[in-house]
């Protein structure tokens, strides 16, 4: 069975005044002033874009895998005064359609944290991926560094599951990570309108 019969991709989806879209072409200078900002890529698995043209590539890499079913990449955006403002990006990435699980990375601009933006964008993501996408698993890794995120995916309900040491290579260093997820149950809907 065709698996695109199943699931229904999203573009664009929207809770109050946030946005999850696409990434796309136009989003290229943002990606790139945003992802040089050694503040915001700290705690990712990518490095500061040297250029532009990094920048570029990586989103036709997105795309590609975005026409794959590989990964979902979108941009989080705000309404601001009738105007969209773009804030972060959310993704579901190294997805496994047999055991129907996903992994979630998510980053925010600065000046952005703290205003529940990141948990309503959580939000969206968990529709996409649990109704639409129709996955059971959600995962992320986090650094047991990153307290930000630590927070964010508790706030958002995430499990703890455990701790994988020496998980990541950190310019050399080896460094843990807590494993969050959060799992699809037959009370999704209700759940997931609970945390609106």
């Amino acid at each position: 069975m065709d698996l695109k019969s199943n699931i229904e991709i999203i573009e664009q989806i929207n809770l109050e005044r946030v946005y999850l879209e696409k990434v796309s072409k136009e989003d290229v200078e943002f990606l790139y002033q945003s992802l040089k900002d050694e503040k915001i890529t700290q705690f990712l698995s990518l490095s500061p874009l040297a250029s532009l043209k990094h920048s570029e590539k990586m989103i036709k890499r997105y795309l590609h895998y975005w026409d794959n079913l590989a990964q979902f990449n979108y941009i989080i955006k705000i309404e601001n005064h009738q105007n969209l403002t773009q804030i972060g990006s959310v993704s579901l990435w190294n997805i496994s359609w047999i055991n129907k699980r996903a992994e979630i990375g998510i980053w925010l601009l600065p000046e952005y944290w703290g205003k529940g933006f990141g948990k309503k964008a959580i939000h969206l993501i968990k529709i996409i991926a649990f109704v639409h996408l129709k996955l059971n698993r959600l995962q992320a890794h986090v650094r047991v560094n990153n307290q930000r995120s630590i927070r964010l995916f508790e706030k958002c309900r995430f499990k703890k599951e455990g701790r994988l040491s020496q998980y990541l290579n950190d310019n050399g260093v080896f460094i843990d990570s807590f494993l969050f997820a959060y799992l699809r149950d037959p009370s999704l809907k209700t759940d997931i309108d609970k945390q609106k």
